[in-house]
C-alpha cells in the first residue's frame, strides 16, 4: 500500500482578545520534517550535561522566549493587522510563506512589547503543532527545567 503525503494543516486565528475589531489575524501551518530539524538544531544543540555518581541530567540552555520565537518563525504562514510603530506590517510574506531572514524576523519580534501578543502567537503555533507542546497534559506555565533525565 502506498503512503500518500498530505498537505500540511493550516489554520487561521482571529486575535479578538487582543484586537476586538477582528482585524488582527494570524495563520500557522503544520511543521514539516525540515522545520523539525531546524527547531531541534537550534533548541537542543546547546545542552548542559551534569554528571554525578548515579545519573546524567540533560538541560536545554536555550531561553524559553527564544524557543517561542523560533517555533513561531518556523511555522507562521500569514499575519494581518499587527503593525510596526511606522504602520507597516510587522512580518513580511511572499504568498503564504514568511519572507524574512532569521535576523530580520528577530528584529521584528523585538518590536513586540506586549508579552500577551508573543504568548498568543506562540500558543496558536502550538495549536497547529501540538507535538511541540511540552505542556500537553499538564497545567504548567513554565517550561520544564530539564528536557530529559537519564539514569546510568
Amino acid at each position: 500500500m502506498a503512503i500518500e503525503l498530505k498537505h500540511p494543516v493550516k489554520q487561521e486565528f482571529v486575535l479578538t482578545k487582543l484586537d476586538p475589531t477582528g482585524e488582527a489575524k494570524v495563520t500557522f501551518r503544520q511543521a514539516n520534517a525540515v522545520d523539525n530539524q531546524v527547531r531541534d538544531t537550534l533548541l537542543f544543540a546547546s545542552q548542559e550535561r551534569v554528571l554525578d555518581e548515579d545519573s546524567v541530567r540533560v538541560t536545554n540552555t536555550v531561553p524559553f522566549s527564544v524557543r517561542q520565537e523560533i517555533e513561531v518563525r518556523l511555522t507562521i504562514a500569514s499575519c494581518e493587522g499587527i503593525l510596526r510603530p511606522n504602520g507597516s506590517p510587522l512580518f513580511r510574506f511572499r504568498g503564504k510563506k514568511l519572507d524574512m531572514t532569521p535576523d530580520q524576523f528577530h528584529a521584528a519580534w523585538a518590536l513586540i512589547t506586549d508579552s500577551r501578543l508573543s504568548a498568543t502567537l506562540w500558543g496558536h503555533c502550538l495549536d497547529v503543532n501540538p507535538d511541540w507542546d511540552w505542556r500537553a497534559g499538564s497545567d504548567g506555565e513554565n517550561p520544564p527545567v530539564a528536557e530529559e533525565t537519564e539514569s546510568e
